[in-house]
């Protein structure tokens, strides 16, 4: 929220650094033509025209930024909006001033006005010009000062008479009003260009953001059908236990309390500190060694000091689980291992290996295996290993993950 936050802030900065700009660009001419020797009234008015030429295009501007664009473009009435914008542009070519140069007399410059201050360079040539045109010396209306030609047949070799030419004309009404509406078009294109830019990237968080909210669902969604599934098979062992011995029974109910602390106020976190995961999996492999004889082999290899680093909670048990219900049997020798170390380049190594006595499409396939895959990937994406080894004699499960 915040990101979009100044995304919208750096937008409206670039709008706003732009058309200061524009209107200053008046102010900017206006002190090379006084450079240059225009008078200040005559400056003046210069740039009151342009501002005067620029406000409706800044109008137009405000108009689609803040009303058409967000209100009709991007609630996708894509008709309304171009029938708006085409009449909001004609409208506004409509009342732009005429160019400025036409409200000057052609005497402007020379009226009298500021005529007790000393004349510069540039008066003394005008007048220098002036007096030339009286007597006939030069064409100065002629826009190229090349000699004139001589009249043909004149005895005198005089130059030919030319009518005098006045200012040279502006464009016509018509053609005026076509470069407004061009600029007018280049503007709001451009305008668009930076909005739809804008846009992409508010989107594009928007989408991570909604990517992000559903993958936690899913995770937790995940989390909820492991959770069950585990307090099933825990459940079935305790009944199994109260038949045999109804001690164990007892302090069984005890551990499984344990574990249910566990999963009830860990399970929830994003991650859990690796010390805790491994209590939990020795609570959970001491809980189920109750319930079997001396034919079932089960070791524990676990780091004599863990160090302290996160990894996602009930990431391990559903293989321990696995081991437990496909790789153990009553009438033949049975083993389960469990391995936890620490890798190179801060990696976290987990191996599971059991006696190979169930239906190994069972183990391959089961309910808590896919939803460890599925957690893997949304966790990890690919920076993950998942080895699954199944032998006739026995079924082995490889993890390497990185540590968080």
């Amino acid at each position: 929220m915040e990101r979009q936050r100044k995304q919208q802030l750096l937008e409206q900065g670039i709008y706003g650094a732009i058309w200061v700009v524009i209107f200053l660009l008046p102010l900017i001419g206006g002190y090379f033509a006084m450079s240059g020797g225009l008078e200040r009234e005559e400056i003046r008015m210069i740039i009151r025209d342009s501002w005067l030429g620029i406000l409706p295009f800044f109008m137009l501007f405000l108009l689609n930024n803040y009303g058409l664009v967000p209100y009709l473009l991007f609630k996708k009435k894509y008709g309304q909006y171009f029938v708006s914008l085409f009449l909001l542009i004609i409208a506004v070519c409509w009342f732009v001033p005429s160019p400025y140069m036409e409200r000057f007399r052609k005497d402007f410059r020379h009226d009298g006005l500021h005529r007790d201050v000393k004349e510069s360079p540039r008066d003394q040539i005008i007048k220098m010009r002036e007096k030339s045109r009286e007597k006939g010396e030069a064409y100065w209306n002629e826009p190229e000062r090349e000699k004139p030609p001589m009249e043909m047949g004149n005895p005198k070799g005089g130059p030919k008479a030319f009518p005098k030419r006045g200012p040279l004309p502006y464009p016509p009404f018509g053609i005026r009003y076509l470069i407004h509406f061009a600029i007018a078009f280049l503007m709001v294109g451009f305008n668009i260009a930076i909005k739809l830019f804008f846009k992409s990237f508010r989107d594009e968080e928007m989408l991570k953001e909604l990517e992000h909210q559903r993958l936690q669902s899913e995770l937790q969604y995940l989390k909820y059908q492991i959770n069950p599934h585990f307090f099933m098979n825990t459940l079935n062992n305790i009944h199994a236990l109260v038949d045999i011995d109804t001690g164990k029974a007892k302090s069984t109910i005890v551990e499984l309390s344990k574990l249910m602390r566990y999963v009830l106020y860990e399970a929830s976190n994003k991650t859990t500190l690796l010390s805790r995961e491994v209590q939990f999996l020795e609570n959970y492999v001491g809980l189920m060694s109750l319930r079997y004889t001396n034919k079932v082999s089960i070791e524990m290899y676990f780091p004599a000091e863990v160090p302290k680093v996160e990894i996602p909670p009930l990431l391990f048990i559903s293989f321990v689980e696995n081991a437990f219900k496909h790789g153990v049997s009553y009438r033949n020798e049975s083993f389960i291992r469990v391995l936890v170390q620490l890798e190179e380049d801060n990696r976290l190594s987990f191996r599971c290996t059991n006696s190979n006595n169930g239906s190994a499409d069972e183990q391959h396939h089961g309910i808590g295996l896919e939803n460890v895959r599925k957690r893997l990937r949304l966790l990890f994406g690919n920076d993950y290993t998942l080895s699954i080894t199944d032998e006739k004699q026995t079924f082995d499960v490889l993890l390497i993950i990185p540590l968080l």
